[in-house]
């Protein structure tokens, strides 16, 4: 029965009527380079559906509308896939993202439409090539990584963390170049205006602009978060600016100890290394291969001329790397236990430490929403905020997934709701309601007027002159997003996952065309 009514379906979507932009309207918007439709939709067209198996947790269009990236939990981790807008689609490119299964809750195209970011709540950024699906840069922070977005000029990269915390890296150097915690629980949403302003906003109810100011003077410390695990003191580190690692503190160690997986990353070739150190073991002393003048960095803190040995029995499960005895002492430690922070400064001997100069967050607006921001989307000028808003955050609990199994619909409440919110004053200029219970996502459209909203009610709301209603996802819908030029919708959604036959299931990353009767077309 139930694929009948998947054929049932199929038959229906692909016999749907197809209303069309008028042909003049997008032969200006093609001869309109960057630039976008400014009007009101007036229908979806027929959907191309890029799957119908997984659960897909991001989708994103690339800058030109002819790519589209999903993240998806495959069998056995996650995976982003590229695909053509061909009818049918074409898969371009394809890369596990995360075969920790940990999940890749973000993703972007770059404003040159040439990388994929991806965020992991394993705390992991990474960067593949488009085209390929080639990994080409990595970075691993302190705590879980749930949202992120690109600068205009895509030399910059926000991060929106699980705990509150915000990270600006320098791309593709991978840089540390800003960070503040401004939020008290998740990250929902960052996102840069034309003007390099940062938005972002989350579950505390702030949404917050952020300016990027000029290079301040060197600090005079860096602190970064430690865990405590198994006698270990645990924090990150980049060695040679290529691969983020957990280290541990280790004084009793003749100098930087790693894992063989981690010298690979950073290209030290051991079967090359003629010298050797002795390194303490639980077993005895072991004899390490030894590299040497490699650098790391901890943040802004850079130290350089580091010996790095080569030894996997040294090194116990939980880190990468220990940090030992001859580096530490060119640095002062001291922990903060309020904030689980471990504080480093150069001695006045240390001569290869270097704290250098770095660019701030100032905050420049802060505004309080009426209930939690599940999520954020910005027009093209970065004047108008799309954001999504629900009494209950977008969590998945016990208690969610109970409701959902007795069919209990919940009510529509006042802020469950999509909202156009003025970044210059806070003000929200419109609210968008029809979903009952959770908003988890918003679009808004280029010209700053449309907004495209999905809850866990299985819907998608165009919410233009009428409610344009799409309502084939068999689950939860986890993003919308408009086209960078207003031509296409994009909507990823968890659906039901089949084990059986072809595992076909309900439409979890679908594309649509947004029709327009009556548009005009506006340059960036």
């Amino acid at each position: 029965m139930r694929g009948l009514l998947l054929v049932a379906l199929g038959a229906l979507w692909g016999c749907r009527a197809s209303p069309q932009t008028p042909g003049a309207l997008l032969t200006a918007l093609g001869a309109s380079p960057g630039g976008y439709l400014e009007g009101v939709p007036f229908a979806l067209g027929e959907p191309l559906v890029l799957n119908r198996e997984d659960f897909i947790y991001d989708a994103k269009l690339s800058p030109d509308s002819r790519f589209a990236a999903v993240s998806r939990l495959g069998m056995k981790s996650f995976h982003l896939s590229v695909h053509e807008l061909t009818r049918p689609p074409t898969l371009r490119a394809e890369a596990a993202v995360n075969p920790l299964e940990f999940d890749v809750d973000a993703l972007e195209f770059s404003p040159d439409g040439t990388r994929v970011a991806a965020v992991s709540r394993d705390g992991s950024l990474r960067i593949y090539a488009a085209a390929t699906g080639a990994l080409v840069a990595a970075w691993l922070t302190e705590e879980p990584l749930v949202s992120l977005g690109w600068n205009a000029s895509g030399s910059l990269l926000a991060l929106g963390g699980a705990k509150g915390l915000v990270t600006v890296l320098a791309v593709p150097q991978m840089q540390h170049v800003a960070e503040l915690r401004p939020h008290t629980d998740e990250v929902r949403a960052v996102a840069f205006t034309p003007k390099d302003e940062l938005v972002t906003a989350g579950w505390d109810q702030k949404l917050l602009v952020f300016a990027l100011t000029d290079a301040v003077s060197a600090p005079r410390e860096v602190r970064t978060h430690v865990t405590k695990k198994n006698g270990l003191v645990l924090f990150r580190g980049v060695l040679d600016r290529a691969a983020s690692a957990t280290i541990a503190l280790d004084e009793r160690m003749p100098t930087l100890v790693v894992k063989s997986a981690l010298a690979q990353a950073i290209g030290i070739d051991t079967l090359r290394l003629t010298q050797t150190v002795a390194v303490p073991t639980a077993f005895g002393t072991q004899l390490a291969k030894l590299a040497r003048g490699r650098v790391l960095s901890i943040k802004n803190l850079t130290i350089s001329e580091v010996d790095v040995a080569v030894c996997d029995a040294c090194v116990p499960a939980d880190a990468q790397a220990l940090l030992g005895g001859p580096v530490l002492q060119q640095l002062a430690t001291a922990f903060d236990e309020s904030s689980h922070e471990i504080v480093f400064t150069a001695t006045p001997a240390a001569t290869h430490v270097s704290l250098g100069s770095a660019q701030g967050l100032q905050l420049a607006r802060a505004f309080t929403m009426p209930a939690p921001v599940n999520d954020l989307s910005l027009d093209a000028k970065g004047a108008i905020a799309g954001v999504a808003m629900s009494v209950t955050k977008s969590e998945r609990t016990k208690a969610v997934y109970d409701r959902e199994k007795k069919h209990e619909v919940e009510p529509e409440r006042e802020w469950d709701c999509g909202a156009r919110v003025d970044l210059s004053t806070g003000q929200v200029l419109e609210q968008r309601h029809g979903h009952h219970g959770v908003v988890a996502t918003v679009g808004i459209s280029p010209d700053g007027q449309t907004l495209a909203t999905g809850g866990w009610d299985k819907k998608v709301i165009v919410h233009g002159a009428q409610p344009l209603v799409e309502d084939p996802f068999g689950w939860a819908v986890r993003r919308v997003r408009f086209s960078r030029d207003g031509r296409r919708l994009i909507v990823a959604a968890w659906t039901p996952q089949n084990p059986l036959g072809s595992h076909s299931s309900d439409p979890s990353a679908v594309v649509y065309e947004v029709v327009y009767r009556a548009a005009s077309v506006t340059g960036r």
